[in-house]
């Protein structure tokens, strides 16, 4: 988990791709994580490359052995963004309220970074078509699951959730419930207004685990 965070690499998304020369190998990984949020994985290729950034293709020789590199180097930009968003979302003097931080900090992400969440759904695309693909994926994700596992658990017994399914299953579950919304909003700006979105994906959530959901955890009353 930390080799796969500590891989973040290049600008933070929206910052211009022409920049100093030195932080070339950073632009040609950010421009791939637009190809790819836009086009998908197999249309990264070193030509889409050159024309996104207008860089000769001996800047990609110089800096990478391969596009594989590269494409490889963009996974791990945009998953580790992922998932140190999501562990640093994990406060609250409950399981429950640390749960709900999560999936709220996982909608943010996806609404402060599209580009970037739309990329992250290209590449399940593919590993759904190679499971082996990028293996840091299923590590990044197991340890994810068993995390908020471990929150669900907590909250049942604390008497937060009421859920009697297995922790793990659960687990998955509210996965599943957040990506689909969030890919039902990216697909369909009519589906739900932005700023409503956070509390529809945790409402969904509370509801399946069977979590009171009439106040926020800040304090605010939700409609």
């Amino acid at each position: 988990m930390a080799q796969v965070i500590n891989a973040s690499i290049g600008p933070p998304a929206g910052r211009s791709l022409r920049s100093r020369p030195t932080d070339r190998r950073g632009e040609i990984i950010a421009a791939a994580i637009q190809v790819i949020a836009r086009d998908g994985i197999r249309a990264c290729t070193v030509s889409a490359l050159e024309r996104e950034t207008r860089f000769a293709r001996g800047h990609f020789t110089y800096h990478f052995k391969a596009k594989e590199e590269i494409i490889g180097l963009a996974f791990a930009t945009v998953a580790s963004d992922w998932a140190r968003t999501q562990m640093e979302a994990t406060f609250g003097d409950t399981a429950c309220a640390r749960l709900e931080q999560r999936v709220r900090a996982a909608v943010h992400w996806a609404q402060v970074r599209p580009d970037y969440f739309r990329c992250l759904m290209n590449f399940r695309v593919e590993i759904m078509r190679n499971p082996s693909a990028f293996p840091p994926s299923a590590a990044i994700r197991r340890q994810l699951w068993e995390f908020a596992a471990q929150m669900i658990h907590e909250g049942i017994a604390e008497g937060s959730f009421r859920s009697a399914a297995d922790p793990s299953v659960e687990a998955r579950t509210v996965f599943a419930i957040v990506d689909g919304l969030l890919m039902h909003a990216a697909m369909d700006p009519t589906f739900c207004p932005a700023d409503e979105l956070a509390d529809r994906a945790w409402e969904a959530v509370a509801n399946r685990l069977g979590t009171v959901t009439g106040v926020r955890v800040d304090g605010g009353q939700r409609m």
